[in-house]
Order: structure tokens, then C-alpha cells, then sequence
């Protein structure tokens, strides 16, 4: 380029030169030469610009070209971003799932039972005189379901549910009748189990039972599920519970009674290592307080523990004679009889308040248990519970139809063709009214009774 416009402007100043050399003066020479060299100068700085325009152009270029291939690896980028976001939500979901079922544990059963009832205790038909009882015979069912939570490090979280005939505690159990009516389904857990300290737990609400049991006590019926506060403790070989729980709440004005019926108890006990066996002894005592003169029955019936008449208007009340201020002293030995579990135990109570009619105590054996595959049990006890020994609201309410003033043998045989499953045999052969006569003169009334379940744990 240069080079064509010096070769134009020398073709141009010849022309002129020779066109004129002959009348050019030396001053007009010396503008030409001027001129001249002012135009190489313009030339000269206009293709300086032109070659910087043009590293100009190429930079540009070059930093498109850059900022195309910057926003193709960033929209990339943002797509693998998207993607691996949506993992790990899918991720952090999986294993939020996991972490809340890890948290939770549930556990129940279904059991259907045939039994039949013989019941030689007589009543008075208006107009008929003294009739025998007939021979009851009926299925059960009882379903249960309970869930456990561990909502915290040191807090688990118990509810559960259980088939209920007549809100009875001391019974799961629904008879099937009613023509296929629906079964009622209740509350039957609602608690928290605080872990306070390595030793130490701390239970609230409805529970099940926390003290312990020797063998197959009936002292306590298995189906009732206290309702109140629980303190338990383990320290090595020795174990505790303390408990405060409500029977009846009282409200009313402040001329009336209103404390409430409660049940406050404690328990101690230790666990003593033999060679390979082990012995539990324990000592119990619970207190019914504010229950004298009072009715604090679930269905309006004392259970045959003794009772004062209340006669108010027309109304017509049995209360409650004597408090249950009750000692209860527990053995359990366990051993092996081959490669079969062996146990003997016993249970002695006595009621504090009234001088007679107040002693309980029961014994028994148990061989093998029927837990896992094709194993198999067998157990015998003897059980005897005076009148006024324990509060009748609380003990097994299938031994001599649950009324105290009773005595006799309970026997047994379960089998498990597989674990979870078993069919068990329990046959009652029990006396009602042992001490004292009932109300139509009856003493020592025969009470026998038999179950036989088919029962599923899960």
C-alpha cells in the first residue's frame, strides 16, 4: 500500500517536473520536495493504523472466539451442576428416609383363641330360684400393633394400639359375635422413655408395666398398661423402679373430696449371677391411696375385695373397706437342664391394713421355651389370693374369672413350629370363693377354664 501511493505520488510530481521543470523556480522545487515528503509522512502513519486496526481486529476475534467457548463450557457446566444437584437431593432424600426408618421399630401380634368356660358359681332368678351357670364356650381374637421412635440420642417415643372389649384393662381380647360388627381398636401405649443418665430412665404417660415379674406371676394381670410417671434404675446386679400412677381424677367444690385415687409404688430387686444360673430376688410395696370409701373400679365391680354399702337418695354404692398397702417379696432361679432352660420362681404379698384375709402367694416351674424353631414348653403353678390380700382391679383376670378370695393350679404347653408362631395350651383348674362363702352361701366354688391360641408375633 505504501508503496503504491509513493510510486502515485512520484508518477504525479514527474508529470509536474516535466511538464514544468523548465519554469519551476528553486523554491517551488523545494515545496514539491516538501510536499513530498509530508505525504510519506500521512502514508507512513496511516498504514501504522492500518496494522494496528488490524491486531486490533485479530485480538477481538480472538476474545469472541474465547468468550463463545467460555459460554459453551459454562452452559456445560450449569448442566452437570443441574444434574448433580438433583442426585444429591435424590440422595440427601434416600438417606433422610433411611435415617427415619432406622429411628423407628414395629412390633405386634395376632392371636385367636377357643375357649370354653365351666363356672359352677349359681344365680338367683327372680321367680325361678338358684340357677348353675352354663358352660360358656367362644373365640377371641386380640390384635396388637405398637411403634417405638428414637426421637433423640437419649429419648425413645412409644404408641400403641390394642382390640379393646368394654375398655377393660386387664384384657386384649374381643369375643366374635355382634353379627360381624366392627371391633374397636384403642389406645393402648402413649409414652416416652427418657434416658437420663447410664443408670437411670424416666417414663411418662401410658406404659407398659416397668417393675419386674417373677416367672409366670399372676399377681399383675399382663394386659394392663399403667398410666402416670415411672423412675427406673441399673446399677450392676441391682435394678429399680419407682412410680406414681392415677387411677381416678377427682374435681369438685371445695366442701367435697377431690383428692385423687392414686397408686404409688416402688420396687428393688438384684440379679445374682450362680456359676452359670442366675437368681432374682426383689422386694415390692405399692400403696392404693385415697381409695377407702371410695369406688375406683373400672366397671363398677370391686372384684370381690370387701366393700362398704353407700346409700345416697335412691342410689346404691359400694366403696372400697380397706386401703392396699401392699408388700410383695419375689424369687426367680434360672438354669439349664441340658441345653433346655429351666426356672422356678415364687411370690409372696400381704396387705398391710385389714388382720385377715390379707396373704397371696403363688409358686411355679417352667421347662423350655417356645420361642425360636421347633422348640417347645411346659409349666405348672399354684396360686392362692385371700379376699382383701391385693386391689382386685390389678390381678390376671383369667384365673378364677379375675375375682380375689381364690386358689388352684394354672397349667401349660406351648409349642413354636417356626419362630414368631406359636400354639399354646393353658388350662385353668382354679376354686372361687376359697376362704369365704358369696352372697348365696357358695364356698369353695369349682372355676375351671381353657385357652387354647394360636398366636403371631411380628
Amino acid at each position: 500500500m505504501k508503496n503504491l501511493v509513493l510510486a502515485a505520488a512520484l508518477a504525479t510530481a514527474l508529470s509536474s517536473v516535466s511538464m514544468g521543470v523548465q519554469a519551476a523556480s528553486p523554491n517551488e522545487l523545494a515545496q514539491i520536495r516538501e510536499q513530498l515528503e509530508a505525504l510519506m509522512q500521512r502514508v507512513d502513519k496511516l498504514e501504522q493504523e492500518n496494522t494496528q486496526l488490524k491486531s486490533e481486529n485479530e485480538q477481538l476475534k480472538a476474545t469472541d472466539e474465547k468468550l463463545l467457548a467460555n459460554d459453551d463450557y459454562l452452559k456445560g457446566e450449569a448442566r452437570g451442576l443441574r444434574k448433580e444437584t438433583a442426585q444429591q437431593a435424590v440422595e440427601v432424600a434416600k438417606t433422610k428416609g433411611a435415617d427415619w426408618a432406622g429411628k423407628v421399630a414395629f412390633t405386634g401380634d395376632v392371636r385367636y383363641r377357643y375357649e370354653y368356660i365351666s363356672d359352677e358359681t349359681l344365680s338367683n332368678v327372680s321367680g325361678v330360684g338358684l340357677v348353675p351357670t352354663a358352660d360358656r364356650y367362644r373365640d377371641r381374637i386380640r390384635a396388637r400393633l405398637a411403634a417405638t421412635v428414637k426421637a433423640t440420642d437419649n429419648i425413645t417415643v412409644g404408641i400403641g394400639m390394642t382390640t379393646a372389649e368394654s375398655n377393660d384393662p386387664r384384657s386384649g381380647n374381643q369375643s366374635l359375635n355382634s353379627v360381624f360388627t366392627k371391633k374397636p381398636f384403642d389406645l393402648d401405649l402413649a409414652y416416652f422413655d427418657w434416658k437420663f443418665a447410664s443408670w437411670g430412665n424416666l417414663i411418662g404417660g401410658k406404659m407398659k408395666q416397668p417393675f419386674v415379674k417373677p416367672g409366670q406371676s399372676l399377681f399383675w394381670d399382663n394386659d394392663i398398661t399403667p398410666e402416670g410417671l415411672a423412675v427406673g434404675f441399673q446399677s450392676g446386679t441391682f435394678f429399680g423402679t419407682a412410680y406414681n400412677y392415677w387411677l381416678t381424677e377427682q374435681s369438685g367444690t371445695e366442701n367435697t373430696r377431690t383428692a385423687d385415687t392414686m397408686l404409688h409404688g416402688l420396687q428393688i430387686g438384684t440379679r445374682l449371677p450362680i456359676g452359670s444360673s442366675s437368681l432374682m430376688l426383689a422386694a415390692h410395696y405399692y400403696d392404693l391411696s385415697a381409695a377407702v370409701g371410695r369406688s375406683p373400679f373400672y366397671n363398677a365391680n370391686a372384684n370381690n375385695n370387701t366393700t362398704d354399702t353407700i346409700v345416697s337418695g335412691a342410689t346404691t354404692t359400694q366403696v372400697l373397706r380397706y386401703d392396699y398397702e401392699v408388700i410383695n417379696l419375689s424369687a426367680e432361679f434360672n438354669t439349664q437342664f441340658g441345653e433346655l432352660p429351666f426356672s422356678v420362681w415364687a411370690d409372696v404379698a400381704e396387705n398391710q391394713d385389714p388382720s385377715e384375709e390379707n396373704l397371696a402367694w403363688a409358686a411355679g416351674v417352667l421347662f423350655g421355651k417356645a420361642s425360636n424353631y421347633r422348640t417347645w414348653e411346659l409349666g405348672a403353678g399354684y396360686q392362692k389370693i385371700e379376699k382383701d390380700a391385693l386391689f382386685a382391679q390389678l390381678i390376671d383376670s383369667d384365673f378364677a374369672g379375675g375375682f380375689s378370695d381364690n386358689e388352684g393350679w394354672v397349667l401349660r404347653g406351648a409349642y413354636a413350629p417356626v419362630r414368631n408362631w406359636t400354639i399354646n395350651t393353658t388350662y385353668f383348674l382354679n376354686k372361687r370363693n376359697a376362704e369365704l362363702a358369696n352372697s348365696l352361701g357358695q364356698l369353695d366354688v369349682d372355676y375351671d377354664r381353657l385357652q387354647v391360641d394360636f398366636n403371631v408375633k411380628f
